[in-house]
C-alpha cells in the first residue's frame, strides 16, 4: 500500500459544532473522523496485479479534534481538501474526496457502550447548513445486546416508527460554518 498522505496547508477549511439535545445522559467522549475516499480508481493498479481482483477503493480516516464548549456542544474542524492528490500507483492522478464528517459519542467512553455516530456529508458541509440525526435513548449507555453497537441514528424523523414519541428520541445537530485557514 501506498503511503497516503494529508495536507499539510488545507485551505477548504470549515468548523462543525456539534449540538445534543434532550440526551438521557452525558456524553463526555466525542471524538470523530474524516473519511476521504479515492474517487479516480482508474488510478489504481490493474486487476491482474491483484491476482485477477479488482483494487479496493482506498480509503483514509483522520480524527478530528473537538473542542468542548460545554456539556452539549462541541466544535472541530473539518478539511475538504485534507488529502494530497497524488500518482500514488504509478498510474495516474488518485484524487481524494471527503465522503463525510462523523463524530462518535460514548456516555463515559467505557468498553462496551453504544457508540452514537452522526455524520455530515459534504454537500451540506459546503452548502453550510445544519444535519440534526435522531437516536433512541433506550440504546443509552448500552444496548443490552450489543457490545460497542455503533447507532448511526435517524436524519429522516418520519422514517422512524410512528409509536415512536419525541420523549423516545434525542438528538445530534452537525452544524457546519466556512472558517478561514
Amino acid at each position: 500500500m501506498p503511503d497516503f498522505k494529508q495536507n499539510p496547508r488545507p485551505k477548504q477549511i470549515y468548523q462543525l459544532t456539534l449540538t445534543i439535545a434532550n440526551a438521557p445522559g452525558s456524553l463526555a467522549s466525542v471524538e470523530g473522523v474524516m473519511q476521504f475516499d479515492v474517487v479516480t480508481p482508474e488510478c489504481l493498479p490493474p486487476p491482474k496485479e491483484n491476482g485477477g481482483m479488482p483494487w479496493s477503493v482506498p480509503t483514509h480516516n483522520f480524527p478530528i479534534t473537538w473542542t468542548r464548549i460545554s456539556d452539549t456542544e462541541y466544535t472541530g474542524l473539518v478539511y475538504i481538501d485534507g488529502m494530497l492528490d497524488e500518482d500514488y500507483y504509478g498510474k495516474g492522478m488518485c484524487h481524494w474526496k471527503l465522503i463525510q464528517a462523523r463524530a462518535d459519542l460514548k456516555a463515559t467512553g467505557a468498553n462496551g457502550e453504544t457508540r452514537f455516530m452522526p455524520n455530515i456529508e459534504p454537500d451540506k458541509l459546503l452548502a453550510q447548513q445544519a444535519q440534526t440525526t435522531y437516536f433512541l435513548k433506550e440504546f443509552y449507555p448500552r444496548n443490552p445486546d450489543i457490545e460497542n453497537y455503533p447507532e448511526f441514528g435517524q436524519a429522516d424523523r418520519s422514517k422512524m416508527a410512528p409509536s415512536l414519541k419525541d420523549d423516545d428520541l434525542f438528538t445530534v445537530t452537525l452544524t457546519s460554518k466556512a472558517a478561514t485557514p
